[in-house]
């Protein structure tokens, strides 16, 4: 193939940077010196979330509490005290430990650790469902055996839920959609639409919507979903781009994906102002080429890698703290945003080809 060794690369690049290590949520306990056991919290434990952060309204997290006795003795009957701040709800799964809830106060009897030994607490946590602002709250872990005692104090953001911004996400994305369709009806853009040209956008965006989408439900590979999906969106946009040739393509050929979305998956109409982004984005640029229809490998390329960099941070940055209250790690939206820039140079090269014999043209 032409460009396998790009693609070889690429993907040794992506694989290596999939080994990416999680932040990690715990920090170091103060305690006694004469008392080995270490003590640390974490959550939530989805590394892909930004650490010692709960957003309002959201729904349950697992923490952890970790135990370790790194000595070259024993530990015998230890018990461990943690109090959990006011504002937040937990709830606690059956474990191989005697553990005791009152209040907001956990007790659990964990007994004997040998040298080199370690223990886990598993706690479901519940954020309030609002908060006025950003503020911390503190996790105090008390562990007490014979001999000593060790005892820490682990603090955790609370982030107000951007509920505000749902609605004015909503309201942009319709205010956007309106201008968009006042200058198009303004300009007469629409009325260089041929019958063929809507069947093909609608056709195109059929497939990224439903069988795309599909199979990334039936397949799930993690990480790896972007790159996935990206490289025949983007395939799909620029064979759209050379076969309509008209201003406006990308941005009607994502609109219809949304569209479609709503129908076939449910989707949010808060939604249309991502879809609408990403489309917005390529159709300036190919004016900006001089109404380059990613005519060239190039500007497929480029056209490929810029719609990639915008719906990944327009999705972490702002569609999934408002959708869905989560926050991710910033580690985590730069490797999504590698993977995307990733799926769009490989999407554009290979959706030049594709559009390039589906058009009847020669290299």
């Amino acid at each position: 193939m032409k460009y396998g060794r790009i693609l070889a690369l690429m993907l040794a690049l992506i694989l290596a940077a999939s080994w990416a290590p999680g932040v990690s949520a715990s920090e170091p306990v103060s305690g006694s010196a004469a008392t080995p056991l270490e003590v640390s919290l974490e959550i939530p434990l989805d590394k892909d979330l930004a650490p010692d952060v709960l957003v309002a309204g959201h729904s349950w997290e697992r923490a952890r509490v970790n135990l370790e006795n790194p000595g070259t003795e024993p530990l015998y009957n230890i018990t461990v005290l943690i109090e959990v701040p006011e504002s937040l709800e937990t709830s606690i799964s059956p474990q191989p430990y005697l553990i005791i809830k009152e209040g907001q106060k956990i007790t659990a009897e964990i007994g004997k650790l040998a040298p080199g030994q370690s223990a886990s607490l598993l706690l479901d946590v519940k954020p309030p469902a609002s908060v006025e602002f950003k503020k911390q709250v503190t996790f105090t872990i008390h562990a007490v055996y014979p001999g000593g005692e060790q005892k820490s104090e682990h603090k955790v953001s609370l982030i107000p839920p951007p509920s505000w911004l749902t609605y004015f996400t909503i309201l942009a994305s319709l205010l956007l959609f309106v201008g968009i369709l006042a200058a198009i009806k303004h300009s007469g853009v629409l009325d260089l639409f041929s019958t063929v040209d809507l069947i093909t956008i609608a056709l195109l965006a059929a497939v990224i919507a439903v069988v795309f989408r599909y199979l990334s439900k039936l397949i799930n590979l993690g990480w790896f979903d972007g790159l996935v999906i990206a490289i025949p969106t983007v395939v799909l946009m620029v064979v759209a781009l050379q076969l309509v040739r008209k201003p406006g393509t990308a941005t009607l050929l994502f609109t219809c994906v949304l569209l479609i979305s709503m129908v076939v998956w449910g989707s949010h109409i808060m939604w249309l102002g991502f879809y609408l982004a990403e489309g917005v984005v390529v159709d300036l640029l190919v004016i900006l080429f001089g109404m380059d229809y990613a005519d060239r490998r190039l500007t497929a390329v480029i056209y490929g890698i810029s719609r990639g960099m915008v719906s990944t941070l327009v999705f972490y940055l702002l569609y999934a703290p408002v959708e869905w209250k989560i926050s991710y790690a910033p580690w985590y939206i730069g490797l999504q945003l590698a993977f995307a820039c990733a799926g769009g140079l490989i999407g554009g090269l290979l959706g030049y080809d594709t559009a390039v014999k589906m058009s009847g043209a020669r290299l």
